[in-house]
């Protein structure tokens, strides 16, 4: 098995097609179906289940993906390593930033360091935590900031705390439930509501408080991605949201308010997540000291 082999495996598994694969890679079909050939006699294994129109993975084709993209990131850090050796804190830098995070301390822990880095190209990819994770995973970042991961789903990544916050229902300034007393999970069943995509710890962990209060999950009206698209839905509707504290202080969240829900009422740990034992640029790390450096002096995002 050579890392060709697994470039050639990897296009066919994202693509499900041999000829789709062949064109991205810019080789003939017939050199692409005997190295994936050759593979499979190797390993063994039958890696494609071939079908009408193309192909998808059998079980060990999904198991040597998984292997596979990790060996291709641990290449990339090997040969960006390599090029920095010479060329010190300078280069580029792509950070996953929750939106909290793109609003608040980010921001300012970038200018520090472009400021003082000038040679730094810093990109930022807004996101929630499940998207950006994946492409954390992927090699397509360096480093994430948002909610830190639940132990158990964090065998792969290396978790620093940098900030804690209190996660809990929010609404317009006028709503019908703004009226400075605490309130129920039941009371709140009767609006609709607006949140991240289910598979965000924000939309589970709310979904998850109001079983544990014996109660149905909320009724869910719209899922987006965008918080300002949120914070502007929630303006102009009686829905409610379920997001940090600090969201309400934000000047794109003039309007918006936090409910006294104590039964709804959660912690949450934000901080820097890399790759388990991945290489970090020095780049990179200037920008994690940065970050560092303004998060000692707040404890909340």
């Amino acid at each position: 098995m050579n890392f060709r082999q697994l470039d050639y495996f990897l296009a066919v598994a994202q693509s499900g097609s041999f000829t789709a694969a062949a064109s991205a890679l810019k080789v003939a079909q017939p050199t692409l179906t005997k190295s994936i050939r050759g593979l499979e006699q190797e390993l063994g294994t039958q890696l494609f289940e071939r079908l009408a129109r193309g192909v998808v993975l059998t079980a060990s084709g999904v198991a040597l993906k998984r292997h596979a993209e990790r060996v291709g990131v641990q290449v990339r850090d090997a040969v960006a390593e390599l090029k920095s050796i010479t060329g010190g804190a300078e280069g580029p830098v792509a950070i996953g930033a929750g939106p909290a995070w793109l609003r608040r301390l980010l921001p300012e822990a970038v200018a520090a360091a472009v400021t003082q880095n000038p040679s730094l190209k810093v990109s930022v990819i807004g996101g929630f935590d499940d998207v950006l994770l994946r492409s954390l995973r992927a090699g397509e970042l360096d480093f994430v900031v948002a909610e830190l991961p639940a132990e158990e789903k964090a065998g792969d990544l290396e978790l620093l705390p940098l900030t804690a916050d209190t996660l809990g229902v929010c609404c317009r300034r006028g709503h019908p439930l703004a009226v400075g007393r605490p309130h129920t999970p039941h009371s709140l069943l009767a609006y609709p509501w607006v949140m991240p995509p289910p598979s965000t710890r924000a939309q589970q962990r709310l979904n998850a408080l109001f079983v544990a209060a014996d109660l149905p999950p909320p009724r869910i009206v719209a899922e987006t991605e965008s918080m300002a698209f949120l914070l502007r839905l929630l303006v102009n509707s009686d829905a409610l949201s379920f997001t940090v504290s600090t969201t309400a202080e934000l000047v794109d969240a003039a309007g918006i308010v936090m409910l006294d829900v104590p039964a709804l009422a959660a912690q949450r740990s934000a901080g820097i997540i890399t790759r388990q034992g991945s290489w970090m640029s020095p780049a990179a790390r200037v920008v994690i000291n940065e970050l560092r450096t303004v998060c000692a002096g707040t404890a909340r995002n």
